[in-house]
């Protein structure tokens, strides 16, 4: 598949899914137009439609003719969710080394995204979601940690792996230091002690190559997500939660 052909990017900058796929492109050095999306209840525009029926980011439109982004041509390809624009940036660009080299590292690669489902996200979903201490997050983090390679990155070497995780792990240490999410005041800080313990030194090691990687810091805006994250409505605190 050719990979001169335009590339359109829905994306909304505080979402961890498409933060996932811009760290990728980043990695990849595609040329793309970026189009941000306003998520925030009846503000999504009804064109969006067209580019995926269920109105959701990440989003791409691919190849067709150069048209407005608002007018998505119908001879374009239209793909969505987040792994798979991964992966398909990775089969368009394959010396950007976000597919694996060998089969059998590939295939750790996307063991690793399914089983940090169920560790990562679900740790990330129970704290800034649901609210709950830290006590019922630690064990998920620290099943995610067994999932590493000992040492550099997820597999050993960068991969699309670090794109589809490094979203996450960096709103864990970011977001937990302004205390934003629907878990109780002060959980954040005591999060963020509990993993400086030489326990998660893995965690911690992993997290810094992370926040070193040129297209992670590139692709992280702080204060954009500080700000919508707060007024998240899925993820601000109730007043019964402040001080217990």
């Amino acid at each position: 598949m050719s990979s001169d052909k335009q590339l359109t990017y829905y994306t909304c900058s505080y979402s961890p899914y498409c933060h996932r796929v811009h760290i990728a492109l980043e990695e990849a050095k595609v040329q793309f137009t970026k189009v941000d999306i306003d998520l925030r209840p009846g503000c999504k525009p009804g064109w969006f439609t067209k580019v995926n029926p269920l109105a959701l980011v990440p989003a791409f439109t691919y190849g067709g003719p150069p048209v407005p982004p608002d007018q998505p041509s119908p001879q374009s390809l239209k793909l969505s969710e987040s792994v798979v624009l991964i992966e398909f940036i990775a089969d368009l660009h394959p010396s950007s080394g976000l597919r694996p080299e060998t089969p059998e590292l590939c295939a750790r690669a996307r063991l690793f995204i399914t089983l940090s489902h169920d560790t990562l996200h679900h740790a990330f979903r129970t704290f800034f979601f649901r609210g709950e201490r830290i006590d019922a997050v630690l064990p998920s983090l620290e099943a995610f940690q067994a999932l590493l390679a000992p040492s550099g990155f997820a597999i050993g070497p960068f991969s699309m792996a670090d794109a589809v995780v490094a979203p996450m792990i960096v709103r864990f240490m970011r977001l937990s230091a302004y205390e934003i999410g629907k878990y109780p005041l002060g959980e954040g800080k005591k999060l963020l002690k509990a993993l400086a313990e030489p326990k998660f030194a893995r965690f911690m090691r992993y997290y810094q190559s992370l926040w070193d990687r040129d297209s992670v810091r590139a692709t992280w805006d702080e204060p954009t997500n500080v700000k919508m994250w707060r007024i998240h409505p899925n993820v601000t605190r109730s007043t019964s939660t402040i001080g217990h």
